[in-house]
Parts: C-alpha cells; structure tokens; sequence
C-alpha cells in the first residue's frame, strides 16, 4: 500500500517546489511522531533532486512510477534516521 504522502504528491509533481514542501509541512505538523517528522523534513529536502530527475527523462513518468518514487524516496529518507547513524563511531580508524 503506497504511503499517503506519496499518493499525495504524486499528481503534484510538476508543481513548484515551495507549494509541494507547504504540502509536506502540513504532513509534518500533522504527524505525532518526532521519528516520522523527521523523516518527512529529510524528505522534503531531497524532493527537489527527484523532481529534476523525474523532469529530465524523456519519456514524462507516469502517475504510478512517479508514486514508486516518491515512497522510495520516504524509505530512504527512514534508512538515514540519526538513530541509525548513531552504531557507527565518527572518531572510527579507517
């Protein structure tokens, strides 16, 4: 099941960017977890990079792809949570 966030904006891609983070600001004022509003703003400041890819292809994505995107962009955004940067030590010898 597609994350309502993304189901959202999908429709929404080709609008201005600032217009999609109010979107996403209201997702994060709405959200009673710190863990997912967090994620919602680390989402919200890698969107601009997907919009432009989305944008360069040649072939305009559909309205799924465009969702498949943006829900892997959340899951992403949920695998650089601070808590799972925590296990490695940033004084590690390489």
């Amino acid at each position: 099941m597609p994350h309502p966030l993304a189901s959202h904006l999908a429709p929404l891609i080709d609008r201005d960017i600032e217009e999609l983070r109010t979107i996403i600001a209201r997702f994060i004022v709405s959200e009673p977890s710190e863990a997912e509003r967090a994620r919602y703003r680390r989402f919200g400041a890698e969107l601009a990079g997907l919009k432009a890819r989305l944008a360069a292809r040649k072939i305009p994505p559909s309205d799924e792809e465009v969702e498949l995107a943006l829900s892997t962009l959340l899951v992403l955004a949920a695998a650089r949570e601070p808590e799972n940067e925590a296990d490695v030590p940033d004084d590690e010898e390489q």
